[in-house]
């Protein structure tokens, strides 16, 4: 049988200049690691002119449904929050690419350009002081 490919899932701008395109939704943390995030971003270059592009990646943990969250009041905590310039790429930050990057980018042309997000793994041990043993 032929080769199912690969699933991706694209998030617009809503005026289509720019495309996100990342590999997978969920990343696992193994305890002393936690899995890259890799994609690659599609930039409309007569749109964007001079301007630069980031990259902003958010991970949150919620422990309540989103339509509670009414009055200011958010039932989410961000555990982890990282940007990366993904354009104009900084000549320090050439990474090799994945697979998946290689594949999007041939793809997809020469106004797209990869990112990867390495998550770093939560502290070892959390003190937490009892309510009587205060000090």
């Amino acid at each position: 049988m032929g080769d199912k490919g690969t699933r991706v899932f694209k998030k617009a701008s809503p005026n289509g200049k720019l495309t996100v395109y990342l590999g997978k939704r969920d990343f696992v943390d193994h305890v002393d690691l936690v899995e890259p995030v890799d994609g690659v971003v599609l930039i409309d270059p007569e749109y964007l002119k001079e301007r630069k592009v980031f990259v902003t990646l958010t991970c949150a943990f919620r422990y309540g449904r989103e339509d509670l969250d009414v009055l200011g009041l958010t039932f989410r905590k961000d555990l982890f929050v990282a940007n990366i310039q993904s354009f104009p790429p900084l000549p320090e930050e050439k990474k090799s690419l994945t697979r998946l990057q290689e594949r999007l980018i041939k793809k997809l042309g020469e106004h797209a350009y990869p990112f990867t997000f390495e998550v770093s793994s939560p502290p070892s041990f959390f003190h937490i002081l009892s309510p009587r043993g205060r000090g």
